[in-house]
């Protein structure tokens, strides 16, 4: 990113930017935002660019939360560093990166950047380097695309981790029954709960969302403590913090569970 110069803008010229990157939840915290601005400043400038056709109205770019903070303050002028971009593309990727370096950002804007660059770069492969993320990240964010907006509402009000209904979504393409099931998995609490209703449904298609919660209700759930040694207990520890930071919900019981299966599949024990 090319810095041309550093100065004080008008609020009034500035226009946050169609192509910035977080779109949902912009009031989230902005209210300690707001009492930090009265009371020491804004710290770090905006990122803007200019207009075109202008000679002194800017896009923001970066520093949503920042430019509504000191709008709510009925500030006049903000801190703003006038960049440059090479195109929409550009522009995307910079605001996606100050983003989720700063507060992570909801997964519907990681679905909404993944889908766009994608028809740019066509592989998720190249949409991973491009953000500098894994290319697990880029799949789960883009098949939370095909989750149900009704179930999104769900993730939205922190009822269901957004992994969860991205797995629902891809194990019941029925709107109707990966609603009802998505009803059932938010009632636990536990992730290996949760995940446990999601395979007794999937193994069981033709029962109706109903006919699981009452299977769910009689069924004995066998468990089986197991010791590591501290090399295997690392290693579990290690997954975990790995997959769960790329976007996929992962437990040490999902890890355990689907070795086991693996392992029995393998040998015939199971189908």
């Amino acid at each position: 990113m090319k810095k041309l110069e550093f100065e004080y803008l008008p609020l009034e010229k500035i226009e946050i930017s169609l192509s910035n990157a977080r779109k949902t939840k912009l009031e989230e915290g902005i209210d300690e935002l707001v009492d930090s601005i009265r009371s020491i400043g804004v710290q770090q400038p905006v990122v803007v660019i200019k207009k075109e056709n202008t000679e002194d109205e800017y896009e923001l770019i970066i520093g949503q939360r920042r430019y509504l903070a000191c709008q709510r303050l009925k500030l006049r002028e903000i801190p703003a560093i006038i960049t440059e971009v090479e195109d929409e593309t550009d522009l995307i990727i910079k605001s996606f990166s100050e983003n989720i370096h700063r507060r992570d950002l909801e997964y519907r804007d990681k679905q909404r950047i993944a889908k766009t660059l994608l028809k740019k770069y066509k592989t998720a492969s190249k949409v991973a380097d491009v953000l500098g993320v894994s290319e697990g990240a880029v799949r789960d964010w883009l098949g939370y695309s095909q989750v149900p907006e009704e179930i999104k509402e769900m993730v939205d009000k922190g009822e269901l981790a957004a992994t969860t209904a991205t797995r629902i979504a891809k194990n019941f393409p029925d709107k109707e029954t990966a609603i009802k099931i998505t009803e059932i998995v938010k009632k636990k609490d536990r992730s290996h709960e949760r995940m446990k209703i999601i395979e007794i449904a999937k193994e069981n298609p033709e029962k109706t969302a109903d006919e699981v919660e009452e299977i769910i209700k009689d069924i004995k759930f066998t468990e089986i403590t197991i010791y590591l040694t501290p090399r295997v207990a690392e290693g579990v520890k290690k997954a975990c913090t790995e997959y769960s930071s790329e976007g996929e919900e992962v437990t040490p019981e999902d890890l355990a569970k689907s070795a086991l299966e693996e392992w029995l599949s393998k040998r015939g024990f199971i189908e």
